[in-house]
């Protein structure tokens, strides 16, 4: 394992602006830039990073005269501003069709409340099954709630078809006892 030294060489070109020297006379402002025009604000200091990583990977890193730093900062900074503007948009817009769906999903009966089961009874299954083993439990789940055979679980658990269908046998006995066990 290779140690990073916390004094590892800044890359430099030949005549080129030093980016360590830019960042302590630029990152103050650029972070009050960002923080200007941000929501949350928290958001900022991500935005700063991203555009002094952004820098420091650009080709055109080389060919800028020191006087030019600054501008040429903020126009990185504007860039990375679009593009945080641009996924955001996304984001609520991914999360505004996830919340209709999982509005769509409980009215549909998906929040676990089994159509014409008994609540008590389905709360006491659901119970039962938080009890087993994490992969017996993910079998079970797999099968039964989210409607998968067991080749599919197999393949999606990364185990053999005769290791799912052993366990989710033996898993049904464990719950079949359990259930029993609970009536009496």
């Amino acid at each position: 394992m290779t140690a990073v030294s916390a004094t590892a060489p800044v890359r430099t070109v030949m005549g080129a602006p030093d980016l360590e020297d830019a960042f302590r006379s630029e990152a103050t402002a650029l972070l009050g830039y960002f923080m200007r025009r941000v929501t949350p604000q928290e958001d900022a200091a991500d935005l700063l990073s991203e555009t002094f990583l952004a820098a420091w990977k650009s080709p055109s890193l080389g060919s800028i005269e020191p006087v030019g730093i600054r501008p040429w900062l903020y126009g990185i900074a504007a860039n990375v501003l679009r593009q945080h503007r641009r996924g955001k948009g996304r984001r609520t817009a991914l999360g505004d069709k996830l919340r209709a769906n999982v509005v769509a999903d409980l009215a549909a009966g998906l929040d676990g409340v089994v159509p014409g089961v008994d609540p008590d009874l389905a709360e006491h299954i659901r119970d039962i099954v938080s009890t087993l083993p994490e992969l017996d439990r993910e079998i079970i789940t797999l099968v039964y709630w989210e409607g998968f055979t067991q080749e599919e679980v197999a393949a999606i658990l990364g185990k053999r078809a005769v290791t799912v269908r052993s366990r989710l046998s033996r898993t049904r006995a464990v719950l079949r006892e359990r259930l029993a066990a609970a009536q009496d």
